[in-house]
């Protein structure tokens, strides 16, 4: 059996989903963590029981035995670690949203391109079944042209809040909304979105100078038209923990819609359960499953970001990882969601 080397950077909430999903992958053979403050480290460490644990990624990285690299550290740092792995030729799979300027991801794309290493964007919400079924129908052809899209991703103000402390160049669009931005033009693929025209408001998140919702309509170089929407604004106690999501396609030759309100599984215990994302807040009724990247269950991990996580080991093995989305996919969508934020502070259209 081939395997590798893999270095997770970050061990946050997603650097530790990351890591505990590396350790269940057989194909694995050395595991290597980093993070910058000690109690974390040494907390995902010993629950991994990783190869190497460090503070400085350049030694990770570096490391004759790592032959790849998740970069799950805060949004601020992603183009660090993510352009080293780039300029050595070791695959990288960087979490969304990319990086926060075009320049960054113009940098580490050059990078690979010099070095010929494949860079990946943790666009995890491909990897629920749904969603990739929504994929196939589009490719099959069941829905004949896309034509006319609608998309709409909510989280709770507790997640809005937690994105909002740690990274002060994020907003709504580029954080929340890059996810529907992402699975639209996979799904319109071979499209090119030509214009986009936003609006937005801040009432509750204006103590973060950030918006509390955007909706943009984008207009595709064939005269298609997508819809999509995000806010911050459901309460910290909403049932739907971490998000609640919607999708609606229409073609020339049918339609797909996608109903992701996790109202199907619903636990209503006596006492009050912590919200995986933001377990200092808690709520009395759960709509289980609304995660975004998956749950613990009886000690291991599930859901779309270990299936993300196995198809990048799989792609670097050379035995498939069909659904990642690409370092120039990437690209498209951060440049899409910051036009949509420069149209909002411009009450203009904006070409791309």
């Amino acid at each position: 059996m081939k395997t590798i080397g893999v270095a997770v950077i970050g061990a946050g909430n997603i650097g530790t989903l990351r890591a505990h999903s590396c350790a269940q992958i057989p194909q694995i053979d050395y595991l290597a963590v980093c993070e910058k403050v000690p109690e974390k480290l040494d907390r995902l460490a010993e629950s991994v029981r990783a190869n190497l644990a460090t503070r400085h990624y350049e030694e990770a990285i570096r490391s004759d035995k790592v032959g790849a690299v998740i970069v799950s550290t805060d949004e601020e740092h992603h183009h660090g670690p993510a352009a080293l792995a780039a300029e050595l030729g070791k695959p990288v799979l960087i979490e969304k949203p990319f990086v926060l300027s075009l320049k960054e991801a113009d940098d580490i794309i050059a990078k690979a391109k010099k070095s010929g290493a494949e860079v990946f964007v943790g666009y995890t919400q491909r990897f629920r079944r749904r969603y990739l079924l929504a994929k196939q129908a589009a490719h099959a052809g069941q829905l004949g042209n896309i034509v006319m899209a609608m998309g709409k991703i909510y989280v709770t103000r507790a997640v809005g809040e937690a994105v909002a402390r740690r990274s002060p160049n994020t907003t709504p669009s580029i954080n929340t909304l890059t996810y529907l931005v992402d699975l639209i033009l996979w799904y319109m693929e071979g499209k090119r979105p030509a214009e986009v025209y936003a609006r937005s408001a801040s009432f509750v998140f204006k103590p973060y100078n950030r918006d509390d919702f955007q909706w943009m309509i984008v207009t595709f170089d064939d005269g298609s038209v997508a819809t999509l929407g995000t806010s911050w604004l459901q309460p910290h106690h909403w049932p739907a923990y971490t998000a609640t999501m919607e999708i609606d396609l229409q073609g020339t030759k049918g339609c797909l819609n996608v109903d992701d309100a996790h109202r199907d599984v619903v636990l209503a215990p006596e006492e009050a359960i912590p919200c995986p994302y933001t377990p200092e807040h808690q709520v009395k009724v759960a709509f289980l499953g609304s995660a975004m990247p998956g749950d613990f269950v009886l000690g291991e991990f599930f859901g779309p970001m270990k299936e993300e996580t196995d198809a990048f080991v799989r792609r670097i093995l050379g035995r498939g990882g069909v659904g990642l989305a690409t370092a120039g996919h990437g690209r498209e969508v951060l440049a899409l969601t910051m036009a949509a934020d420069r149209s909002c502070k411009e009450g203009i259209p904006v070409k791309l």
